[in-house]
């Protein structure tokens, strides 16, 4: 699989367990603490920009790899979990605790999904200099509003 494709499932993956909770309530939005993090697009995008070194193109490129496994794991035991819910829920007569129990294994796999793409945002601000987090930082306040909200951070 090239890279393009792996970066694609990638996205893929972690916008599918979004879209899987639906919209944020009210009082939620985005974490403010992603702000300080940066995706793997916004890196690709702005390579030239912020000189990244093909060392640091490697070890980027490594560590999506890495995820992508790990996240492709995570969503075949999430959708197998999810599959057990709904169909628990589909019952006329619900077994309420076995339906706390198995929910509480689909959110747990969410949440490794989480810890998992966080991670991988940590190691891409490692792997970057000081200055080449500025100026990704810089150049993200830049961006045009997308139509379909703000930009990426």
């Amino acid at each position: 699989m090239n890279r393009a494709a792996g970066c694609l499932i990638l996205l893929l993956l972690c916008a599918g367990s979004a879209l899987a909770q639906g919209p944020p309530p009210p009082h939620m939005g985005r974490p403010v603490f992603l702000d300080q993090l940066f995706v793997p697009e916004q890196v690709m995008r702005y390579q030239q920009e912020i000189a990244l070194t093909g060392e640091q193109r490697a070890k980027i490129s490594e560590a999506m790899g890495e995820t992508q496994k790990q996240l492709i794991d995570l969503q075949w035991q999430f959708e197998g979990e999810s599959k057990k819910l709904t169909d628990m829920l589909a019952a006329s007569d619900i077994d309420e605790a076995a339906a706390a129990v198995q929910a509480d294994k689909v959110m747990n796999t969410e949440l490794q999904m989480k810890k998992t793409h966080l991670g991988l945002l940590i190691r891409i601000k490692k792997i970057l200099t000081p200055a080449q987090q500025d100026k990704l930082k810089e150049l993200r306040a830049n961006e045009p509003a997308r139509p379909h909200g703000p930009p990426p951070r």
